[in-house]
């Protein structure tokens, strides 16, 4: 009976338990909250390296493909600006509701510029950023060079495996991020900042989803959206929402593509593929939520400049490096980045990485993951309503 209960149930309750007795018994549980501060000093230090094992592989794989033709161009295109666009929406619409300066107090735009390198620059918080870059380069000369390529595609799939591994102990690190939250904040707080955070994930996946439903599929693709919604999105996004995982949605979303009518050579190629490349509600949401734990829970003075500069790094992260481990990868990896952007050091720095990935796990994952995978599917309809476009020329000759 207890198997039947989805992962994300229990990783709810694990954290509404830990921010409860985080904030009822804050003394007697105040060591775990200093244990999980150390554990995420720890992480912060080997993130680089899972970055570079994750995404130079995925570089290359990226580049391969898009030397493919026309049309894994086409797709690729598609998935770099739709990512684009909705870390821009992101920024842009956080901003708004809370009401971020486009400069912070007594400063210029170039001011909080130059004051953004310097605390990068400092304690090391650049070198994710330059982990990125080496990534990049080495993806780039992989492609050419077939051993280094396995080389990397190896490590990657061991970082997936451990990434199954860490979903076993998800449930108790979740009670014990809770635990943090309700020392840190105290039990109604917490929980109230929890709730806030899932209503406004689902607001912000909300808009996406009504963008891709309305304007991608009835109006460009011009498919029937009520058949779209019955056949397509409403099976897979309960698989999604059940596994809170990309990847293991991936059978059941090509299986659901494919009884919608999509062809196989279609199907077959852009799913997994998005699986991989293909996280833009993440942008969105991650970049959304930077104003959120910044401006609204920490009162960090934050202004457009700092959200601007974060966008394409996130971005990019999002695109190419989504399969660090259990899920929670690119959440740590945006905590670490503004933690970096605000120049933070422990204990402020960890407390504030281990309140964002609290905030953004359980129901709220539960929101990205669905419209993660739909996305691909729906990416999928549009392209095989223009299929015949792609290769009438060939077809002619």
């Amino acid at each position: 009976m207890l198997k039947k209960i989805p992962s994300y149930v229990w990783t709810f309750a694990a954290l509404f338990v830990g921010i409860l007795l985080g904030g009822l018994f804050t003394q007697a549980l105040n060591p775990i909250a200093v244990a999980i501060r150390t554990i995420i000093d720890f992480i912060i230090k080997v993130v680089p390296l899972l970055i570079f094992f994750a995404l130079s592989p995925a570089i290359a794989t990226l580049v391969k493909r898009g030397l493919a033709g026309k049309f894994a161009g086409s797709v690729i295109l598609w998935y770099v600006l739709s990512s684009t666009l909705a870390g821009l929406l992101g920024v842009v619409s956080s901003s708004l509701i809370f009401k971020i300066p486009f400069t912070t107090e007594a400063s210029s735009t170039a001011s909080d510029i130059m004051k953004m390198f310097q605390s990068l620059g400092e304690h090391g918080a650049s070198i994710p950023l330059l982990s990125i870059f080496v990534a990049i380069v080495v993806g780039v000369i992989a492609v050419w060079i077939q051993p280094l390529y396995d080389f990397l595609y190896k490590l990657q799939k061991s970082i997936t495996s451990i990434g199954r591994l860490i979903g076993y102990i998800m449930i108790p690190l979740m009670l014990c991020f809770g635990i943090t939250i309700g020392v840190k904040f105290g039990a109604r707080l917490g929980m109230g900042h929890y709730l806030t955070m899932v209503v406004y994930t689902f607001l912000l996946c909300l808009v996406w989803w009504l963008f891709y439903v309305f304007f991608i599929i009835k109006a460009i693709a011009k498919q029937p959206v009520k058949k779209v919604i019955k056949e397509y999105f409403v099976p897979t996004a309960m698989v999604a929402a059940g596994t809170c995982s990309s990847m293991a949605t991936l059978p059941m979303n090509m299986v659901y593509a494919k009884r919608y009518g999509i062809r196989d050579e279609v199907a077959d190629f852009i799913i997994p593929f998005g699986a991989v490349f293909n996280l833009n509600a993440s942008a969105l949401a991650y970049l959304a939520y930077a104003p959120f734990v910044m401006s609204f829970i920490y009162h960090f003075e934050i202004s457009w400049t700092m959200l601007f500069m974060a966008w394409p790094a996130l971005v990019l992260f999002t695109i190419a490096a989504p399969g660090l481990p259990a899920g929670m990868g690119t959440s740590l990896w945006a905590a670490i980045l503004f933690s970096s952007i605000l120049g933070l050091e422990d204990p402020t720095r960890a407390s504030f990485i281990a309140t964002w990935i609290a905030l953004s796990g359980g129901i709220p994952d539960m929101f990205r993951t669905t419209i993660n995978c739909t996305g691909d599917g729906f990416t999928a309809i549009v392209f095989d309503h223009f299929f015949d476009r792609f290769f009438k020329k060939k077809l002619n000759r």
